[in-house]
């Protein structure tokens, strides 16, 4: 994933999540809403770690409250922002260590910041640390397998979805043109009926999907804030229903009504890594 695809994906530029991902600088929490987004996560966990982040700015000389340091008083050879002079120290906090003279490479001398450095570098760690952990696969599969050039499917680069978010709610995915780049973010099959929640990063939104089933069979998509839309098939063996928003896969599920016999069956929330599709597709309800 680059900086320009994340950028395409959001309304922060290259250079700003250049800043922010490299720990140069906190960014806003509308900011970390986007990237969970753009990389089909929750949230919640970026948006804390954040506060976290930023907790130092309240404390004296921007330290977090576990930012237990010895004080010693700054030389000519120890700049005061030498502590943060590499990110690829293991403990960003730790008191200064007692080296040999020139082992150390000489630093430029650079104005003071208006933020701590430490605070900064801190939400680069986090920010590694969690990408790490937490959204390797939502990197690589919610972004650029979601992208419509990687799924063979034209898309002019002026092209732009007709909804977003709540926009989308009870809207039909073709007609907004959210189809442009899906994927499937959880499925399940029951009596020979496929059931796949279809998730689309462009718009924000998802919507259920079935096939191979039967005339008065129903789709129907459980979204946020209790939103949900279903439709039934009214002829031929697959429909797909009307969407809702859905910020990243998880905020939403798939469920199929069966006619004879009223059973219901649902998948489980989405998930980050694209599954195997039906072979049909959103061109018909």
């Amino acid at each position: 994933m680059t900086l320009a695809a994340l950028a395409n994906r959001t309304s922060y530029s290259k250079s700003s999540w250049g800043r922010y991902l490299s720990g140069k600088a906190l960014p806003p929490r509308q900011a970390v809403r986007e990237f969970a987004q753009a990389v089909s996560v929750k949230p919640d966990r970026l948006l804390l770690l954040l506060e976290i982040a930023e907790r130092g700015q309240a404390q004296p000389d921007g330290k977090a409250p576990e930012d237990v340091v010895a004080e010693v008083p700054p030389t000519a050879a120890q700049d005061p922002d030498s502590a943060s002079a590499s990110a690829s120290e293991p403990d960003p906090v730790s008191a200064p260590e007692t080296e040999p003279p020139g082992t150390r490479s000489p630093e430029q001398p650079t104005p003071a910041p208006a933020a701590s450095p430490r605070r900064a570098r801190r939400w680069g760690l986090i920010v590694g640390a969690a990408t790490g952990v937490g959204m390797a696969t939502g990197l690589l599969a919610g972004m650029l397998v979601g992208a419509p050039e990687s799924r063979g499917e034209p898309a002019s680069r002026g092209s732009s979805a007709k909804c977003t978010g709540f926009e989308c709610r009870n809207k039909d995915a073709q007609g907004m043109e959210c189809h442009i780049g899906v994927w499937t973010a959880a499925a399940e099959k029951v009596d020979g009926i496929h059931l796949e929640l279809r998730y689309s990063p462009r718009c924000g939104a998802a919507w259920a999907r079935i096939t191979e089933g039967r005339v008065g069979d129903t789709a129907r998509v459980e979204g946020p804030h209790n939103h949900s839309a279903a439709r039934a098939i009214t002829y031929d063996r697959d429909t797909y229903s009307p969407m809702v928003e859905a910020p990243y896969p998880a905020a939403a599920r798939a469920c199929v009504v069966i006619k004879d016999g009223g059973k219901e069956v649902c998948t489980a929330h989405g998930g980050a890594s694209p599954l195997p599709e039906a072979v049909t597709d959103e061109r018909k309800p």
